[in-house]
């Protein structure tokens, strides 16, 4: 029987097995194929027949571009844990915007990205290469600050804009009614500095800290009521000798459930998990006790498995091998596996460019059905 004739849920059956990269193909073959894959029944037995494959998906962000990292942990035969990477391909637009991450913040939550310029929002699915187009509420900086999250009690995706001296004054953006509001008697209270957030469960949370102070801590914005939460402690005061200057504690998301920081002093390396996360509530617990070098700095990103009792950490090194090193232009995108007993490796994963307007390096990714309109 061809193909064509076949019923059409069982056409949906089989391509819903093909994986992500060859999507764009199957869509090109014929239009009915083209038509039950743009269909959210299909969107959804595809993401979840990915989500069991096993594989982790990841966002590698260079200065042009953002790429599709395939990343699978396994056993060796000698009980290590190997990494296998691959790069599937880079991110694009329906309407093929070459330019939409240059100097863009990039900002990730549910298999949605928004970036963020001076005068220009976007929102990307890149899942539809659907992308909208926002224009920010004036005033507005190169110094404004972005969180993508979602309404919990409706689906509804939000952006949240920090403006203004010190970021202290806010705005949000519901996709859905496709407006700016300003939320009632919601402002930040005291000077801080915030690293880009991590969005879990529909909220964005923040490694931050106080201009006048050393004490770092968590600060959550609950997309849901439009609130910022009170400050969560971080697992270990900074008088442990844990020297958490800017950047060097780092946010990660387990499987969309829990929270991990990694925080580096200059022998030792701790990475900690969440036991409960919420908004006005955090608890800990050590995940890892890692001896790593070289030292991380603070445009990294790293993930977890707990059932390995592995971190990946991915980061930014330089390339030693230009003289003389202050004529040193080029870093390459690296990733570190440790795990207990010792064990560690680097893999070198791409070129690009030395600059500081990336966002995050790596973002871990599960494409999402939403459609952006």
């Amino acid at each position: 029987m061809m193909m064509s004739n076949l019923p059409k849920d069982l056409v949906e059956e089989i391509l819903s097995r093909v994986p992500f990269k060859y999507l764009r193909a199957v869509r090109s073959t014929c239009k009915n194929w083209n038509d039950i894959s743009k269909t959210r029944s299909f969107a959804n037995k595809h993401i979840d027949k990915a989500t069991v494959s096993g594989e982790k998906e990841f966002l590698m962000i260079t200065k042009f571009n953002v790429f599709r990292v395939g990343v699978n942990l396994h056993r060796s035969q000698n009980n290590n844990v190997d990494l296998s990477i691959e790069l599937k391909g880079k991110l694009v637009s329906r309407d093929k915007t070459d330019d939409l991450f240059h100097k863009s913040q990039v900002i990730h939550c549910n298999g949605v990205f928004l970036c963020a310029r001076e005068k220009m929002l976007v929102v990307l699915n890149p899942y539809w290469g659907q992308t909208k187009w926002i224009m920010p509420r004036p005033p507005f900086g190169c110094s404004d600050r972005y969180a993508l999250g979602y309404d919990k009690s409706s689906g509804s995706h939000k952006i949240l804009r920090l403006f203004g001296v010190n970021q202290k004054n806010l705005d949000v953006y519901d996709l859905s009614s496709s407006s700016w509001m300003v939320p009632d008697d919601v402002t930040l209270e005291r000077d801080i500095y915030m690293q880009q957030g991590v969005s879990l469960k529909g909220d964005t949370y923040w490694y931050a800290k106080d201009e006048d102070s050393t004490d770092g801590y968590l600060l959550c914005f609950d997309f849901t009521r439009e609130r910022f939460g009170p400050c969560l402690p971080l697992p270990l005061p900074l008088n442990e000798g844990y020297a958490l200057y800017k950047g060097y504690a780092t946010l990660s998301v387990v499987k969309e459930e829990k929270l991990a920081v990694l925080l580096q002093r200059w022998d030792t390396t701790v990475i900690w998990v969440t036991n409960k996360i919420e908004p006005d509530a955090v608890s800990w617990s050590i995940f890892l006790k890692l001896d790593m070098e070289p030292k991380i700095y603070p445009y990294q990103n790293f993930f977890i498995d707990e059932e390995k009792k592995v971190a990946v950490v991915f980061d930014k090194d330089k390339d030693r091998s230009t003289w003389p090193p202050w004529m040193c232009k080029t870093i390459y995108n690296r990733a570190y596996i440790a795990g207990e007993n010792g064990y560690f490796r680097s893999v070198d994963l791409l070129k690009s460019p030395n600059t500081r307007q990336l966002g995050r390096l790596v973002c871990s990714y599960v494409p999402s059905s939403m459609k952006v309109k």
